[in-house]
């Protein structure tokens, strides 16, 4: 049991983060460690046992770990090459360095109970996973993370999975909380101080509106309650984000909520936000015309599940249909 303990142990820092076996002379002994840089780019080490017999077993099955390890990444970075080179997106490097952090930590992992990304880099993923190119691909630098706050997260996240605050403090790229308007009130994002990197964290608005915001468990942090969220993650599904050297698996929700979602958020928007309501807009465009050729039928299931949440809704929806012309 011990020996299985401590195999699973490393199993999961080699996973994380691709090492090797060292040794060291201490005193009159020489004692095994798997060695290992952490998502703060600094070095550990994690103890493995006396160099005996029973260690070397747990060394050589590092060393055949990590050659299949190896192996899957060199094909992996093979496939991923050959999609961006046939039209698959890109994202920046910044980002996708955040994003990377956040799969390694668990926090983006499928799931129905997880963080769900939202906003432009869904928006792509989602370009990924129905294998089109989007019209004027837009870059951000902006992570929208959103999540339940009522959800049963004891079945769904591990008690040890770090919060997004200390993981954007591991990765040591100079994130700081971004004040609220009222001091006295935790912060909901964070941001690179002289630069547009940030990442906002997002909950469902249900009831009245209110001006607090709510701390969320599977977030590991406070988040900003927006109206609608509960339909947009609801039913989330897996898609890849990539890199030149990297891919990204993360949970980004359903298409066609995305795209209802995307229309009715458009609606809301005030006349100060008149750029923001443009880039919903041709979000929308682009994705409906996809999901009415590729998924009428799961694209119709979605509106009408929206149109079930009440008259405003319906409402709402269809006065975004009515002003979205190029929709």
């Amino acid at each position: 049991m011990l020996d299985l303990a401590m195999i699973e142990a490393a199993e999961d820092g080699l996973a994380r983060c691709p090492g090797s076996v060292v040794r060291k002379h201490i005193r009159n002994g020489v004692y095994v460690y798997f060695q290992y840089r952490s998502l703060e780019g600094r070095t550990r080490q994690l103890y493995l046992g006396p160099d005996n017999e029973a260690t070397e077993a747990r060394t050589q099955r590092l060393r055949e770990l990590a050659a299949a390890r190896a192996e899957q990444r060199d094909s992996t970075q093979a496939i991923a090459a050959a999609f961006l080179a046939a039209g698959g997106f890109r994202t920046e490097h910044a980002p996708m360095r955040v994003l990377r952090a956040f799969s390694d930590a668990g926090v983006l992992r499928p799931g129905s109970a997880r963080p769900v990304l939202i906003g432009t880099h869904a928006f792509h993923a989602l370009g990924n996973l129905l294998g089109v190119r989007w019209d004027s691909p837009m870059q951000t630098q902006d992570m929208d993370l959103a999540a339940d706050a009522d959800v049963d997260v004891d079945l769904a996240i591990p008690p040890d999975m770090p919060g997004i605050s200390s993981t954007l403090e591991q990765l040591e790229m100079g994130f700081l909380p971004v004040p609220a308007l009222d001091l006295r009130a935790p912060s909901t994002s964070f941001k690179v101080r002289g630069q547009s990197l940030r990442v906002n964290l997002l909950t469902p608005l249900v009831g009245p509106a209110r001006a607090q915001s709510d701390f969320v468990l599977a977030l590991g942090g406070t988040a900003q309650p927006l109206r609608f969220l509960d339909y947009l993650i609801e039913a989330p599904v897996p898609a890849l984000l990539l890199s030149h050297r990297d891919l990204v698996l993360t949970n980004v929700p359903d298409p066609a909520r995305f795209a209802w979602h995307k229309l009715l958020v458009s609606e809301e928007r005030p006349l100060a936000q008149a750029a923001k309501r443009a880039k919903d807009r041709m979000q929308v465009a682009q994705l409906l015309a996809v999901l009415r050729e590729e998924a009428p039928a799961q694209l119709a299931a979605a509106r009408a599940e929206l149109e079930a949440r009440g008259r405003g809704w319906a409402q709402r929806l269809e006065r975004a249909l009515a002003q979205a012309q190029s929709v």
